[in-house]
């Protein structure tokens, strides 16, 4: 989904505002295979295996056509967009920042170059400028040119196998501006300009013990987990990371702690009393050294971005019995990497966690031990942020009664007057706190892995009735190897004025780096000439500009009908939010409208924009062209 709204639909609208053609009738068709994955049972992953197996083929299918389409405009914007460079020798690219406001963070890269590029030999140094620089926008390579490699090229009528050198690596980026960019590479060296302090590492007797950027900084313990130290207010978040599991009696449905099953084909248990705790609960940092290992590792190290493996191996049971109610004494190991990154002038703390499963009825979560004593929770969702209790009552006389795990959409934080700490983590994930072990405070537990074998079952201790039919779902036991992008953010004072929301949205969104050559031809020669188009070095679609804290932008797509650009906007805020959205794309004309994108009241359009108040909670829908 983030493919379609944060690349694909942006970049179609600039195309088409800009004299393309219209791509609606694309769009239409991706969403629709994205939409087919929605029926309630599909998408939050309660059915069988072969069902879950068409939604991949579907999701495959919209990838494919948002690639295509992606190609496709393209096509466009490289003729609408300036690439020309005083230096033949230069090689265009666009960078795309699809929010409204400035993005910092990595982008990959992998590129081919045209033959004619033969002055770039292997190994040469490669540096990157913005053809029109912005304020405060710092761009620097990680890049290395390959050797002449052979790569498939697909054309519109047909495909092409050429060897050609590539471009591959990274780019880092720093308040990059709304909107499409065009940047040059070229060869040679480039002056390192860091965006804060630089990222340092340390430790004794050869260890990484520490990372510290000067604006957060990381001590590394040796059973897994590590602290997080808050500068600004001066605050130690101990204990990060650790990691939980216990048994999973339940089904596709819903967690349970084991010792309460039903009757097979009864459909329906005797109420329980109470809330059930879990019979078989494992810390890793608390089990014994025999059954850990912990692995300290500097993969990257520089001025600018540096990251730190942790990995841990821990043996746990292999299943659960249904007969016993217990978990097995056969064990297996499970992998956790944690690839943990600091990037200077950044105070987030960017993760990337890959397991790799090798048991069954179990739930794997980390625990991130806030300090914080507060009776409240705040907690990402649909078009808002929700305020919720840390502690959730049992009241026995309910059908089902209510479970402490809560579902939450980009991120989730608790806070004092003084500040706290919030878990970032695209898309939509489970989350539950409860009081910290060993300690005072308050845990944020994520949900990592849930590894379960039915889709449902007669009843169990945290749900005493079937959901659905009894069907064994033996691929919802999740082995293997999988993954998990996430990050933590401490901040100072309140969440809406440390601007979370809008960390949490930059963290998740899909910002682009785009080839602005054609595709070669079998002699190495791209289609067609580089030629001087007419919009400009640089285009957003759609800016905020004003005082913090700010709205979301959800939507940035060309109208249903193909005449203009829609633009939706959501304030998930306490506080209205009064300020000016802005376009470069052409703007004589401009709107409200619904959700169906049927006109509503005109809107006064001066210097390419128009003033605008975003009351509390509101969703606001304009049409322009």
């Amino acid at each position: 989904m983030r493919t379609l709204y944060d690349r694909v639909e942006p970049l179609s609208a600039a195309a088409r505002a800009y004299g393309g053609r219209n791509r609606q009738e694309r769009l239409n068709l991706a969403w629709r295979e994205v939409l087919r994955c929605h029926p309630h049972d599909d998408v939050c992953g309660c059915s069988v295996d072969e069902t879950h197996d068409d939604n991949e083929v579907l999701l495959k299918h919209a990838d494919q056509i948002s690639e295509m389409l992606l190609d496709d405009a393209q096509e466009d914007l490289r003729s609408q967009m300036n690439l020309h460079h005083i230096d033949r020798d230069a090689v265009p690219i666009l960078l795309h920042n699809p929010l409204p406001v400035v993005w910092s963070g990595t982008l990959p890269i992998d590129l081919a170059l045209p033959a004619y590029r033969c002055y770039l030999q292997a190994g040469a140094p490669l540096k990157i400028e913005l053809s029109r620089p912005a304020d405060g926008c710092l761009i620097h390579t990680m890049a290395v040119l390959t050797e002449p490699l052979f790569g498939l090229h697909a054309h519109p009528d047909r495909a092409v196998n050429v060897e050609l050198s590539r471009v591959q690596g990274a780019v880092l980026v720093h308040n990059l501006p709304p909107g499409i960019h065009v940047a040059h590479l070229m060869p040679g060296n480039q002056e390192q300009t860091l965006p804060g302090k630089p990222v340092r590492m340390g430790g004794r007797q050869g260890r990484t013990d520490w990372m510290d950027n000067g604006l957060v900084r990381l001590q590394f313990r040796q059973d897994g987990r590590w602290d997080v130290v808050d500068p600004s207010t001066k605050r130690t978040y101990s204990g990060v990371g650790r990691l939980e599991d216990s048994e999973d009696a339940g089904d596709s449905y819903d967690w349970s702690p084991g010792g309460y099953p039903c009757e097979v084909g009864s459909g329906k248990g005797e109420k329980m009393p109470d809330r059930s705790k879990e019979v078989d609960r494992r810390l890793c940092d608390a089990d014994t050294a025999e059954k850990r290992d912990v692995t300290i590792t500097p993969i990257l190290e520089t001025p600018w971005i540096s990251t730190v493996m942790v990995q841990v191996h821990w043996a746990l049971p292999v299943r659960f019995d249904d007969a016993t109610q217990k978990r097995s004494e056969e064990e297996d190991w499970v992998t956790v990497d944690h690839y943990l990154t600091l990037r200077s002038g950044s105070k987030t703390v960017e993760i990337e966690t890959w397991m790799n499963n090798t048991c069954e009825d179990h739930r794997l979560r980390l625990c991130v031990p806030t300090g914080l004593t507060q009776k409240k929770v705040w907690a990402g969702g649909a078009f808002d942020v929700l305020a919720r209790p840390t502690e959730w009552p049992h009241d026995a006389d309910w059908e089902q009664p209510q479970v402490p795990t809560q579902h939450f959409s980009q991120f989730v934080a608790m806070q004092d007057r003084l500040g706290g700490i919030a878990v970032l983590a695209p898309g939509s994930n489970e989350y539950e706190t409860a009081p910290t072990d060993g300690s005072e405070g308050t845990d944020i537990r994520i949900t990592m892995l849930r590894a379960t074998g039915w889709l449902s079952r007669d009843g169990f201790a945290s749900r005493r009735n079937r959901a659905g039919p009894c069907y064994p779902a033996p691929g919802a036991q999740c082995k293997g190897q999988t993954s998990m992008r996430w990050g933590l953010l401490p901040f100072e004072g309140r969440w809406p004025e440390a601007g979370v929301h809008e960390a949490a949205e930059a963290f998740a969104a899909q910002v682009s780096l785009l080839p602005g050559l054609p595709k070669p031809q079998l002699n190495g020669y791209f289609d067609e000439p580089l030629k001087k188009g007419i919009r400009g070095r640089s285009s957003a679609p759609v800016r905020f500009v004003g005082d913090g804290p700010r709205p979301l932008l959800s939507a940035c797509k060309p109208a249903e009908d193909g005449e203009g650009t829609v633009v939706r906007i959501h304030n998930p805020l306490k506080s209205d939010w009064t300020g000016r959205i802005e376009s470069d794309l052409p703007l004589f004309e401009c709107c409200e409208c619904d959700m169906m994108e049927n006109a509503g009241k005109a809107v006064d359009v001066n210097d390419g924009g128009w003033d605008v108040t975003i009351g509390s909670k509101q969703i606001l829908t304009f049409r322009f062209k």
